[in-house]
Formats: C-alpha cells, structure tokens, sequence
C-alpha cells in the first residue's frame, strides 16, 4: 500500500469532495437535500465538498452509497488530470453559475494544478 504524505493527503480530499459534488450534480440534488437524505446538513455536505474539513468514513460511506460510488474509487487517489476533468465536468453541470462559484472552482483548479 502507497504510503500518503501530507500533500497525498490533502489532494485526496480534494479528489473526494469533487467526486462527490460531481455525482450529486449530475443527480441534480442539491446539498440540502442530500444532507437530508444521509441525516447531515448542508453546510457539511459543502465543507466536504470544498474539503474544508475532515468528516467520518461513515458519512463518506453514506454519501457514496447514496450516489452510487464505489467507496474504494472515492477514496483511491488519482492523478490530477483525473481529479481537473472532475473539476470541469462539475462547471458544466451547475445550473447557476455564480461568480463565487466560478471563483470557488478556479482556486480549486489552481490547488490542484500546484500539487507536484
């Protein structure tokens, strides 16, 4: 098994929270709905989402059974052309997108892009 240092770590996350708001986009749920469905709230589905916090592997569990992703997949680290076309497929998804959101997106594609 790979060991992840700190960088590893944090670009993962950054991997789980794009997956995860990629899926939940396409099923056009919006986050308090999907907090709903798994007993959170939405503010925590958007931490997850922007990795701003560290959340329980049972909450990973039941958004990705809920979303229908293989939870070895969420959780397997990609490259970052993997985790950019993520990231681009998501804009294209949005139904409004606000200018914050196209900020939100664009510092995330610069996080990813400075990752060695």
């Amino acid at each position: 098994m790979k060991k992840y240092d700190e960088l590893d770590i944090e670009l993962l996350s950054i991997q789980v929270g794009c997956i995860l708001r990629y899926e939940r986009l396409r099923r056009k749920l919006s986050q308090e709905s999907l907090g709903q469905i798994i007993g959170s709230n939405s503010m925590m589905i958007g931490r997850i989402e922007r990795a701003e916090n560290a959340c329980s592997w049972k909450i990973l569990l039941l958004l990705a059974q809920h979303l229908n992703i293989k939870f070895s997949d969420l959780l397997n680290l990609q490259n970052k052309d993997y985790i950019l076309d993520i990231i681009e497929k998501s804009i294209e998804l949005e139904e409004k997108l606000t200018q914050d959101k196209k900020d939100f997106y664009k510092f995330l594609k610069k996080r990813v892009k400075n990752y060695n």
